[in-house]
């Protein structure tokens, strides 16, 4: 018998879903989330003279910042994705990554992380542990402030202008402050856009170094390698062609099950027993089964 704790689902935690936009056209992302219980509101970010010419990343930053800004004035948790996102059917039903009461007001969660890595597989079925790429995540109110704090200070430190990694290191800084990274056992979406140019140019991520892996966008390891369900609508990547479609896909499988036999996977940020680490590798290896 499972004796698990139930934990609620993603839009009893979240009421409110947060789109950042800049130009894009996220109507069918609109629908999609309002089709799964959320308020949507859609923020279009605005640059000024000097704020265009900062780079992608930065550029970005500044969206996700408002967006945490709004959510740390809310009672409630707030999804936060940004405008190519892709949810996948039942996205608002499914059970969130984290339970505020039992894991804490500082918790939050990816809904979709770019190459995850498993830190501590809990009995309660939760997953902590790091992602790239914050294309969707539910943010708490008290766990907000922090990101708000990290956007701040990566900010006044960089160069704007310059490419910025802080996408994959900003988790780093918020557990430094108390909170608490939570991933899915499945991604509840996709990233559906392709890769930022940015990152060829400042040749990020392994499959940089292989040009003719980056003309195949399935190998920019930025594609959810598994999926609660189907996709409520066709990705942006695969530019109208099911083929394409299930190419990207195909190939973000074979790079999650090389993620794992190369031990990416389950990486834990300290020393624990044997059996908690046995378990942080047999979650890797079901959430790919």
């Amino acid at each position: 018998m499972n004796d698990r704790p139930i934990r609620p689902s993603v839009n009893v935690l979240a009421d409110l879903a947060i789109i950042l936009a800049y130009k894009e056209d996220t109507a069918r992302l609109e629908k999609a989330l309002r089709d799964e219980g959320f308020t949507v509101e859609v923020q279009r970010a605005t640059y000024d003279e000097r704020e265009l010419t900062y780079s992608r990343t930065i550029r970005c930053l500044l969206n996700h910042q408002a967006a945490w800004r709004r959510a740390a004035d809310r009672e409630r948790c707030t999804v936060v994705v940004e405008s190519d996102f892709v949810p996948c059917v039942g996205f608002g039903r499914t059970p969130a990554p984290f339970d505020p009461a039992r894991h804490g007001p500082l918790a939050w969660a990816f809904l979709y992380g770019g190459g995850p890595r498993i830190f501590w597989a809990h009995a309660d079925g939760t997953l902590e542990g790091h992602a790239a790429c914050p294309v969707a995540t539910l943010v708490s109110p008290l766990a907000a402030p922090l990101l708000v704090r990290f956007a701040e200070e990566e900010i006044a430190r960089c160069d704007p202008s310059a490419h910025s990694m802080w996408d994959t290191v900003f988790q780093w800084s918020i557990m430094g402050w108390g909170g608490r990274c939570f991933l899915p056992f499945r991604h509840y979406g996709e990233h559906g856009g392709i890769a930022n140019p940015e990152h060829g140019v400042a040749r990020v991520g392994w499959a940089s170094r292989f040009p003719l892996l980056m003309r195949f966008d399935g190998f920019n390891n930025h594609h959810a390698e598994c999926l609660l369900g189907p996709l409520r609508f066709l990705p942006p990547y695969a530019r109208g062609s099911r083929v394409r479609f299930l190419a990207t896909r195909l190939a973000a499988r074979f790079v999650g099950w090389g993620r794992l036999l190369t031990g990416r996977v389950a990486a834990p940020v300290r020393e624990l027993p044997a059996r908690d680490r046995r378990r942080a590798r047999l979650a890797a290896l079901i959430r790919l089964l």
